[in-house]
């Protein structure tokens, strides 16, 4: 059987030269988009989709726009671009995300295929109100969507993996690539750090996806990865009452699937499960006052998305990659299941041919600021009467404790107080520490 021709893609954008090489000692023919589905599906093809909309809101509920003020948190094999560039963005990765703001970040979409075969698929994620900024492996074609003035984001974007080849991981031993120095190697995938949070994702028994870009190079990961910005609003919404008190609202026409709603505070744990809200109907939710650990919180977020159909190592893969940051990060937030219709509406995945069986879970992370943390905040960065302002010391640990919602918090924090000195002050701030970076500024999850 002719098998296509591989050769080893490199990390930083260094490409091997195209040459041929061996797989289980076969030549193997040049991957190409219309070979896709060439081969009879006679057994199944499974894809499992899981990733998460981070939003920012004050005490009222209302969104607010943040800026993803971190852009080192990724691997550095990682593709990215600067939309502002035209179609094609900038060969450099995003050196202006930064100057985006959105009401949602839509954080690391992994999207795994489980198959007993090798097999070709297509595949292309579409974001109609937002823009797909990181991916890996290569695609074959994207756009970053259509930009406004003033660094807006108006949508259209998409990416097309275009022919994504898939090894089960079983077989994954077997692949061998020709290196720049000619010699034949095992295939690999790219190399990260034991504690980087990127590589918990590939804590499951998925297949290995291949894709090859226009070099000729081979991309090889366990999964489909993207990332991006959006500007729209979710039907979840939170409102902090006050007193460890919460309105959750549901605007739309079904159920909400369980709902999250937890604190972290000088290492302190508190949450409470809502099972469900019903349709376009707010309930009112109080935090208990017992502390419980970051492991219980853990436990209860996976039942939830086995729950919702992810496999047992896909939820603990989902965890793990975000439990510093979901269970670790000081502040209020509510972690909810995004409906699988809503998701289809705003994140279209094409896979052709189309899978038996395809689930997507994306949960919705939703932060709030509550009235006493609004007031605790003011205090803190402006004085006890706002004329007296606290150390710069102590004013950067409390915007780095904030990281990227610093911005938001600040503005809502200054819109909360009739003091024209204070309100004056927070600007400042905002505008000297957090439009300019703190450098030192700790990285988030993936």
């Amino acid at each position: 059987m002719n098998r296509r021709a591989r050769v080893l893609g490199w990390i930083g954008g260094a490409l091997a030269v195209a040459g041929l090489a061996l797989t289980a000692g076969t030549n193997r023919r040049q991957l190409r988009g219309d070979d896709a589905g060439a081969t009879a599906a006679a057994d199944r093809l499974i894809v499992h989709e899981w990733g998460t909309f981070t939003s920012f809101a004050g005490s009222d509920g209302v969104q607010l726009e943040f800026r993803p003020l971190v852009t080192h948190d990724l691997p550095g094999f990682v593709f990215g671009v600067d939309p502002s560039l035209g179609p094609w963005g900038s060969a450099i990765p995003l050196l202006v995300k930064k100057e985006y703001v959105a009401l949602q970040r839509m954080e690391t979409p992994v999207t795994y295929f489980y198959t007993d075969r090798e097999r070709v698929v297509n595949a292309r994620v579409d974001f109609p109100r937002g823009l797909l900024s990181e991916w890996f492996p290569q695609v074959q074609a994207r756009d970053p969507g259509k930009q406004g003035p003033q660094r807006q984001i108006l949508g259209g974007s998409y990416l097309d993996w275009g022919a994504v080849r898939l090894t089960p991981a079983g077989d994954f031993a077997q692949v061998r690539v020709r290196n720049t120095k000619g010699e034949i190697v095992p295939a690999s995938l790219p190399r990260v750090n034991d504690d980087d949070h990127y590589g918990r994702a590939r804590e499951t028994d998925s297949a290995i996806v291949e894709t090859v870009d226009s070099h000729g190079a081979s991309h090889f990961e366990k999964f489909l990865f993207y990332r991006g910005l959006g500007n729209f609003d979710l039907p979840i919404k939170l409102a902090a009452l006050g007193n460890e008190r919460f309105e959750i609202s549901n605007a739309s026409p079904t159920a909400s699937g369980a709902l999250l709603l937890l604190r972290i505070e000088d290492e302190r744990v508190r949450f409470t499960r809502v099972a469900s809200i019903g349709p376009e109907t707010a309930t009112e939710v109080t935090l208990p006052a017992a502390t419980t650990t970051i492991d219980a919180v853990a436990e209860a977020t996976v039942r939830e998305l086995i729950a919702a159909g992810l496999y047992e190592k896909e939820a603990l893969a989902m965890v793990n990659t975000w439990r510093t940051s979901w269970f670790g990060e000081a502040g209020t937030r509510l972690l909810y299941l995004v409906s699988s219709q809503l998701t289809d509406e705003l994140l279209p995945l094409r896979i052709e041919p189309a899978p038996e069986e395809q689930v997507r879970v994306l949960v919705g992370r939703l932060e709030t600021l509550t009235p006493e943390d609004c007031r605790a905040l003011t205090a803190t960065l402006t004085g006890a009467d706002g004329r007296e302002p606290p150390a710069p010391e102590r004013i950067r640990a409390e915007l780095q404790r904030l990281g990227r919602f610093a911005e938001p918090a600040l503005k809502y924090a200054g819109s909360q107080t009739s003091d024209p000195v204070v309100r004056d002050r927070l600007a400042a701030i905002l505008a000297e520490h957090v439009r300019a970076p703190t450098p030192g500024a700790s990285p988030s999850s993936p």
